[in-house]
């Protein structure tokens, strides 16, 4: 679920960045965060959407036996915390900084209010992007209670390449499709260990169906044949 953000051309981040307006730019500065340090903790108070200018923001829960759970990654130009415009009060969720030199837009509930009643662009297309949002959160639910690891890694590639827009079709029909997350990162995404991510993508190299290079995955046509 990780760049389901962006949706039908959609650029959100121009439509709700206070920046992108003379009224709240001049008095509107980024927020700076260093490697580790959280934006917000599960169970604060609800009560800004932040937009990603720079960096990377690590989204996830810890459950009631203190287990961690990673929901996305998010780079520039992805939204969070936007479920302050359904209502929400407490955060579910934490939101923390996991590279140095992270810079975050913020908007406040009565800032996006404000943009909700005044552009009938910005209001469909966040609705809409929350509606998509919620349902890739079930099918990623669904992936990871019924599906084996080996599943989990090739359905997680398969949505890298429906999310890349700028995907490159090369004439042998082989597709490259690029990857802005550490094989550490993918592991925790789907739900294993890196080692057993490094051995499933071992195995699925050998097979032939694809290339796991380094911001980027070489999709093979036996791959693309079973999608």
């Amino acid at each position: 679920m990780n760049n389901y953000w962006l949706f039908e051309d959609v650029n959100l981040f121009s439509l709700i960045c206070p920046h992108k307006y003379k009224k709240y730019a001049s008095d509107h500065p980024f927020s700076h965060f260093n490697k580790g340090e959280f934006i917000y903790f599960q169970g604060d108070m609800s009560s800004t959407i932040f937009l990603v200018n720079s960096g990377k923001i690590k989204i996830g829960f810890i459950d009631d036996s203190g287990e961690e759970y990673v929901m996305a990654y998010l780079k520039k130009g992805d939204i969070f915390g936007e479920n302050i415009l359904l209502n929400e009060t407490h955060r579910k969720e934490f939101a923390l900084a996991v590279e140095s030199g992270t810079s975050l837009c913020s908007v406040t509930l009565n800032q996006a209010e404000e943009l909700l009643r005044g552009n009938q662009s910005f209001s469909t297309s966040i609705y809409k992007f929350i509606g998509l949002k919620l349902k890739k959160i079930q099918r990623r639910y669904q992936i990871m209670l019924f599906r084996d690891t080996r599943t989990r890694i090739i359905e997680f590639i398969k949505d890298l390449k429906d999310d890349d827009q700028d995907a490159l079709n090369l004439l042998s029909g082989e597709i490259v499709v690029k990857n802005p997350f550490s094989q550490n990162e993918i592991a925790k995404l789907v739900g294993t260990s890196r080692s057993t991510f490094n051995i499933i993508l071992n195995e699925l190299e050998r097979e032939d169906l694809l290339l796991y290079q380094k911001g980027q995955i070489l999709l093979k046509n036996r791959f693309l044949l079973d999608i």
